[in-house]
């Protein structure tokens, strides 16, 4: 059962990683040609506004990625010193604690979503609607969730048996 949720929270966060990519490569184009058609014409209108929104979408869909592949800081110097078991337990407190915050910071970007969504709130230039990828970050955050909570299981089965493959 486990390695079948771990499967999903897998297979999920790289897809989402994908289109994550891909919005990096939409803002870079975005940036060069608006660099390059500068100074012989105009600048690209509204092209603060799309390299923002795709701000947005790479930090709600990469995130949870980063974390399943531990890209993060970690404070492994310390941790590693000590037994698995209690390495663990500090893993597992970790987590726990990553989990509530990454909850509620989720629940509290949806409500945020919802409220701009029903104002009608537009970007200025291009009138694009910034409720979705508000979505997009709160989605992010819950597929965060989903990530911490695997490693929360994970470091609970190894306070429980001492190591993970036992």
């Amino acid at each position: 059962m486990l390695k079948m949720f771990e499967r999903f929270v897998q297979i999920l966060t790289w897809r989402t990683a994908q289109i994550a990519q891909i919005a990096m490569i939409i803002v870079m184009a975005i940036t060069v040609t608006n660099v390059i058609i500068r100074i012989p014409w105009r600048p690209i209108g509204g092209a603060v506004e799309l390299v923002e929104m795709s701000g947005a979408v790479l930090l709600g869909l990469g995130v949870a990625y980063t974390a399943l592949m531990k890209g993060h800081i970690m404070v492994g110097i310390l941790v590693e010193r000590f037994s698995p078991r209690v390495q663990g337990f500090i893993e597992l407190v970790v987590s726990i604690i990553s989990l509530f915050f990454s909850y509620f910071l989720a629940r509290e970007i949806l409500f945020f979503a919802y409220d701009r969504m029903m104002a009608g709130y537009e970007t200025g230039h291009l009138k694009i609607p910034i409720a979705p990828s508000i979505y997009l970050v709160a989605f992010g955050l819950i597929m965060l969730a989903l990530v911490l909570l695997l490693d929360m299981i994970k470091a609970a089965i190894i306070v429980a048996k001492g190591s993970e493959n036992q």
